[in-house]
């Protein structure tokens, strides 16, 4: 028997991929695991050239290592993405080994291959997770699930990829990769109608490729009703509690099921997928607490009104929008008597008082003014975007409401409170200090003048 009839043989039996090629670029011996990686046998392969199964650009870049080994007889190992007639795009790790005549002349070479396709998207996968969990620090990013998806659907090749809230019942998908089904993102069904339903009742990862022959899905609705063969799904947990599912489908049967490797890689993209979320709730319950703590430092405790401090922020960008046609007016609002309300009946009453006058004063003004507690019983109304005869209006319907207010007391007593205003159009000089100055002594005249009326700065004002 001869030396190359036992050397095939040996490696016939091995499990890597192993082809001899000779110096016209023809297979003279492939092993079984060779030809099975293209769903041949070896005899369909003898005697082809090598172009019958690598694409043009492919077999272009792989030429000139072919031709290297042949010039200078020196073995040859690389890595690269091949792409095969069927369209089929794979990366291998490649070895060639020359093979010499007697007169050391190379006349053919051994191909030597791997397909290490699965281990670098993999890679790929790993990398991403790494990113999403680590690189971006504490900062959040939920675009980074749609990064997840996208990287989940190619890596085990499915139609489509979900990262999807479950809430009273109803399944809601949040995140979505795909280019095949429609399913946008925000879409709503029901619970029951879906594969995670599946996964929720096993509170566990699962997986199939053959949706129509699994007991768990053949005759479930989800299966009935979308027709998906292939299904791997794993449960999202926030803080012990199962926030939604993490999954990915496709319509047909993979040409393999999912190995143990994809098996965990998408259980590391649920863990990646459960930080991201975590995060974002995290970020969301303190931008809350801080928009809950900006209120309570902007909002006057008793009558819920803004306070001094927020209604000079909303008087200046009040200056800062007004136009040549149409400027800003602020009103001063003093409660008549006031002192004399809280001497006779004590500050609880007084307090009511305040709270039943300001809600009428908040009722008359128009949606676009801020009624403000400057402190005590003054108060500051700003009508953006007003001028005198529109302005004035709102102030009389002002007045007029907190002279209809009535505070019963546990006594029977009634006490009707009246309010003087004091009211100034604003200049193209003015700051908040110059407007409001004018409309407090504007304020005083109404007092002099017999309180309860709407009283306006003039040019003597300063």
């Amino acid at each position: 028997m001869s030396t190359n009839r036992i050397t095939h043989r040996i490696i016939e039996q091995l499990p890597t991929m192993v082809a001899y090629v000779d110096v016209e670029r023809r297979f003279r011996f492939v092993n079984t695991a060779y030809a099975s990686f293209f769903d041949l046998t070896p005899d369909d392969m003898l005697g082809r050239p090598v172009t019958d199964v690598l694409s043009d650009e492919s077999y272009q870049r792989v030429k000139p290592n072919h031709d290297r080994v042949f010039s200078s007889g020196e073995k040859l190992e690389f890595s690269d993405v091949i792409t095969f007639r069927n369209g089929r795009k794979c990366f291998l790790d490649i070895r060639y080994l020359p093979e010499f005549d007697e007169q050391g002349k190379v006349i053919g070479l051994y191909a030597l291959i791997e397909d290490v396709t699965d281990y670098y998207a993999s890679v790929d996968v790993m990398r991403t997770i790494h990113e999403v969990i680590h690189k971006r620090g504490r900062r959040i990013d939920p675009a980074s699930i749609d990064e997840l998806l996208k990287v989940g659907v190619d890596y085990l090749g499915v139609d489509i990829g979900t990262a999807s809230s479950i809430k009273n019942e109803t399944y809601t998908i949040e995140w979505v990769q795909t280019a095949k089904m429609d399913f946008p993102a925000g879409t709503q069904l029901p619970l029951a109608t879906t594969y995670c339903s599946v996964v929720l009742k096993a509170n566990n990862l699962i997986h199939t490729n053959d949706a129509s022959e699994d007991p768990r899905f053949k005759d479930h609705s989800s299966f009935q009703t979308y027709g998906l063969e292939t299904y791997i799904g794993t449960p999202i947990i926030i803080n012990d509690i199962t926030w939604g599912i993490l999954g990915f489908s496709r319509k047909n049967r993979r040409a393999e099921p999912f190995s143990e490797l994809e098996v965990e890689m998408v259980r590391m993209m649920g863990t990646a997928v459960e930080t991201v979320i975590a995060e974002q709730q995290v970020r969301s319950d303190l931008i809350r607490q801080r928009d809950d703590m900006a209120v309570i430092a902007y909002t006057d405790a008793l009558t819920g009104l803004k306070n001094r401090s927020a209604g000079m922020e909303i008087l200046e960008q009040s200056l800062i929008r007004k136009n040549d046609e149409r400027g800003c007016v602020v009103a001063v609002i003093d409660f008549d008597h006031f002192k004399a309300i809280n001497d006779t009946y004590g500050h609880d009453v007084g307090d009511k008082v305040l709270i039943a006058g300001t809600g009428a004063m908040s009722e008359a003004v128009r949606s676009s003014d801020s009624v403000v507690r400057v402190g005590g019983e003054e108060f500051m109304v700003v009508l953006a975007y007003a001028d005198h005869e529109s302005a004035t209006q709102v102030l009389e319907r002002v007045r007029q409401a907190v002279e209809e207010t009535v505070i019963t007391l546990d006594s029977g007593e009634i006490i009707n409170p009246t309010v003087s205003i004091g009211a100034s159009e604003s200049r193209a000089e003015d700051d908040v200090s110059s407007i409001y100055r004018r409309a407090d002594q504007a304020l005083y005249k109404a007092k002099r003048a017999g309180r309860n009326c709407v009283v306006w700065a003039d040019d003597t004002d300063a």
